[in-house]
């Protein structure tokens, strides 16, 4: 080391020419012992190279200048190696990040990593069961390292003043570690939330229905969740239909969706989760559109480091709308069409890597797989259309049967049928009211008892197209067959009579047998009919047109006499 590890505010000096100055200086001393390598430690250095552009200072551009002429440039010094630290990377200038030839990434630990980092607190206290070492591994999404380091020794102090620590006083001290360390989720902390909500992280939600570990086909890293609906829809690769899932009656935004989020981050062992909300937005003090993007192109970036990340969208607090409900027009369009095309094209990132084959999934040194997952979560029904068909998020099974279903229904609307009311043919589609008249009782036989008194349309035909040719035969005969007497229970005129049809309508299915009946599968003509034969107030009448007729006087039939 030519000095001691420094800082990029001490490198940084009011007076111009002096931070040149002081770094030729210390970058120097490396000719003097070439035959070693040496090393320089810059911490912060965001702060000593940052992105030239119009605002930077002049000072701040012959300090990068300086740097960059010793690094592979004209003064380059072979025995000099610089090291950096940054949490600030999109900050710093392009050309020093291109000279800088390892980048290394020190990101969040996996929930598997924190597992093992915070197993050895069973061994200190029975009171840590492995159960409430998961529930600590959950409450701690999204911890660094130093921040679950420091929260184990704050439990190891704890537990020597109280060695019976109940969770509440865990979640004190996660939220105060959360804090310190500015593990933000909106405005809040995870801790604090599981305090509001106890039951947030229950063993009865560590089940099958909040997994995202699918052995049969892989996902493809994007998930819908649709408030209005109370769906959670999971799209899968290979041109599967996407996985629909009912929401429970909690989770109606994105802090009562945690428990999902977390728990399927855990089942594939996903290194970080990022929700981006207007709370987000107003932690990073982000007010302008331009301060929005650098602070959602930062986040991108720290995620895009990891191998397996989730991002979390809340639509409905980023994405603005107009409405106008005139009298004239209504009509809905996005404001900020700017913010929701950048995270639109984000949306679109989504992947999840397999393995190829199972040899390569049981090899122990195989790359990383990578996995960016984004969630989008939803409410307003204008902007998840807009957003599905903007994606083209594929659809559910239930989706595309109904639009198969909708679609053989156009065809079959265009084919001509017979009309179980009016025994019309007509093609559903140029049907209009007015087209049906028709009797909606039965036919009844008033020569019969009440019990047998029902004719069926088909029968009734039959019998008066028989009576029709009885009386052609008998017209020059004495003895005259009756007519039957046939009537409709719902109007109680006679059947076959000149009288109108009691009911006018459309052609088709009856309106309340729309839903329960299908034309082209079932024998509708049929079950038109039954439907007829239950009318309550058809029975009433075929009671009354019966026990009437019953009452009147027979006729007397006079027979012809004989002449002497």
């Amino acid at each position: 080391m030519i000095t001691v590890p420094l800082s990029a505010g001490e490198l940084n000096r009011p007076l111009v020419g002096e931070t040149e100055k002081l770094l030729v200086d210390i970058m120097n001393r490396a000719h003097t012992i070439p035959f070693l390598i040496c090393a320089m430690t810059i911490d912060e250095i965001d702060g000593l190279v940052p992105k030239r552009d119009n605002n930077a200072q002049q000072s701040k551009v012959d300090g990068i200048s300086v740097l960059l002429s010793h690094i592979e440039g004209v003064k380059n010094i072979p025995n000099l190696i610089v090291f950096g630290a940054t949490n600030r990377r999109n900050m710093m200038d392009e050309a020093f990040l291109r000279r800088m030839q390892a980048k290394v990434f020190v990101g969040r630990p996996s929930p598997t990593t924190r597992k093992k980092m915070l197993n050895p607190l069973v061994c200190i206290s029975k009171t840590f069961t492995a159960q409430l070492i998961d529930s600590l591994v959950k409450v701690t999404t999204n911890f660094s390292g130093a921040a679950v380091g420091a929260l184990r020794s704050s439990i190891v102090v704890e537990i020597d003043r109280n060695r019976d620590i109940h969770d509440r006083r865990l979640l004190e001290l996660a939220d105060t570690v959360a804090r310190e360390y500015n593990i933000w989720f909106g405005i809040t902390t995870l801790p604090a939330i599981c305090r509001l909500n106890p039951k947030i992280f229950s063993s009865e939600n560590e089940d099958e229905h909040y997994s995202l570990d699918f052995r049969d086909v892989p996902p493809s890293g994007r998930i819908l969740i649709d408030l209005q609906d109370k769906k959670c829809l999971i799209e899968l690769q290979e041109n599967e239909p996407t996985i629909e899932r009912n929401l429970e009656a909690k989770e109606t935004a994105v802090q009562s969706l945690l428990a999902r989020l977390i728990q399927g981050c855990s089942t594939r062992n996903i290194d970080t989760i990022q929700v981006i909300d207007l709370n987000f937005l107003t932690k990073q003090n982000a007010t302008d559109e331009n301060q929005i993007f650098e602070s959602l192109t930062t986040l991108f970036l720290e995620c895009d480091e990891y191998s397996k990340s989730m991002l979390v969208f809340d639509i409905d607090s980023l994405i603005m709308l107009n409405k106008s409900d005139s009298d004239m027009t209504k009509s809905t369009s996005i404001s900020n069409i700017r913010l929701y095309q950048f995270i639109r094209e984000k949306c679109k990132e989504a992947i999840v890597e397999q393995e190829k084959n199972e040899a390569c999934a049981n090899r122990k040194n195989s790359a990383k797989l990578i996995e960016k997952w984004i969630v989008m979560v939803v409410k307003d029904p204008y902007l998840k259309s807009t957003l599905i068909k903007d994606i083209e998020f594929k659809k559910t099974t239930a989706q595309i049967n109904e639009e198969e279903y909708e679609k053989e229904k156009s065809e079959d609307d265009e084919r001509s049928r017979k009309c179980p009311k009016c025994f019309r043919d007509y093609v559903p589609k140029d049907t209009k009211f007015g087209d049906c008249h028709y009797h909606d009782g039965f036919i009844i036989d008033c020569d019969k008892p009440i019990e047998a008194a029902v004719v069926t349309i088909e029968v009734a035909r039959l019998r008066m197209q028989q009576a029709e040719l009885l009386k052609e035969e008998e017209e020059h005969t004495p003895v005259k067959t009756p007519v039957p007497k046939l009537f409709w229970s719902c109007c109680q005129h006679r059947y076959g009579g000149t009288h109108p049809e009691c009911r006018i309508s459309k052609c088709g299915l009856p309106e309340e047998l729309e839903s329960q009946v299908n034309m082209k599968r079932d024998d509708y003509m049929t079950i038109v009919e039954q439907h007829f034969m239950k009318n309550k107030m058809a029975i009433n009448n075929a009671k009354k047109i019966i026990e009437e007729y019953k009452k009147r006087p027979k006729p007397r039939l006079n027979l012809p006499t004989s002449s002497k």
